[in-house]
């Protein structure tokens, strides 16, 4: 079976995408990893139906489990759209797990999405009757780290360090992701703050590990350091291939601004084992 897709990348963060109507769903569980592989597929971090009447982007991360959103994603998502001519205004409302996500191209060409409020009482995150705010934490290596966990359009963790290119995110990003604390595993934003308008952030996600770049992960690490007074409402996030504005309004609705890039178009040979 020929499936035709389009591939694109936000900051580094990159995306399988096709259209729902070219095969039946009783092959995703097959077909995700096989297609999202990086040696033997064409490769990237998740893979995204797009659904139309209404629009509705479904996402998977690249092991095949169904994540509720993705703040790169949607972005990579709504190019697609107006690339393929699916929309035609500047300004559109996208369904998804997480709930409507209302998008818009501005005139630099970067895309804007209102991400909502972050909630952090959701206690079903977690296997414990307690909110994982302020945790303390050690590692298997005994570092001692304090987690801040919250469901920003997905379950996230926040964890800030004094500089990321001094601690081992691949190992301790897997450790928290995979702890019995959380029900469901949990996406790790580790954060430095380099002033009160700039943070760099790098994420190991659930489903994927370490990617280049995480969307509601910076939403998330924003929406974090902001209640805990550590920056301003207009936040930069630098990320190893690119840059995300965060914003947060006086009604606490985060709204993320970043780029969305076309890179490959083809046809993906598809054979069931």
């Amino acid at each position: 079976m020929k499936i035709a897709f389009s591939k694109y990348h936000g900051c580094g963060n990159d995306f399988i995408i096709v259209n729902e109507a070219q095969f039946p769903i009783s092959i995703l569980s097959e077909l995700i990893p096989k297609i999202c592989d990086r040696h033997t597929g064409v490769g990237a971090d998740g893979f995204i139906l797009v659904k139309t009447d209404p629009l509705e982007m479904i996402y998977y991360n690249q092991d095949g489990s169904r994540a509720p959103m993705c703040g790169n994603g949607i972005r990579c998502f709504s190019k697609y759209c107006m690339d393929q001519g699916i929309v035609h205004r500047n300004s559109f409302p996208v369904k998804t797990l997480a709930g409507i996500k209302v998008v818009r191209k501005r005139e630099d060409s970067l895309f804007e999405v209102d991400m909502g409020k972050p909630d952090r009482e959701d206690l079903s995150l977690v296997h414990t009757r307690d909110k994982i705010w302020g945790l303390s934490y050690q590692t298997n290596e005994n570092e001692v780290l304090r987690l801040y966990t919250l469901f920003h359009s997905t379950v996230h963790t926040v964890v800030f360090v004094e500089n990321l290119d001094c601690i081992d995110m691949q190992r301790i990003g897997k450790q928290i992701c995979e702890d019995r604390l959380f029900a469901q595993q949990t996406n790790v934003n580790f954060v430095q703050i380099v002033d009160r308008k700039h943070i760099r952030m790098q994420t190991y996600e659930r489903g994927c590990g370490m990617t280049l770049a995480c969307g509601t992960g910076a939403c998330a690490a924003v929406s974090c350091a902001f209640d805990l007074g550590q920056c301003e409402n207009t936040v930069r996030v630098s990320l190893p291939k690119g840059e995300l504005q965060i914003q947060i309004d006086g009604q606490d609705h985060v709204k993320m601004i970043g780029p969305a890039k076309c890179i490959a178009k083809g046809e993906y040979i598809y054979e069931n084992d």
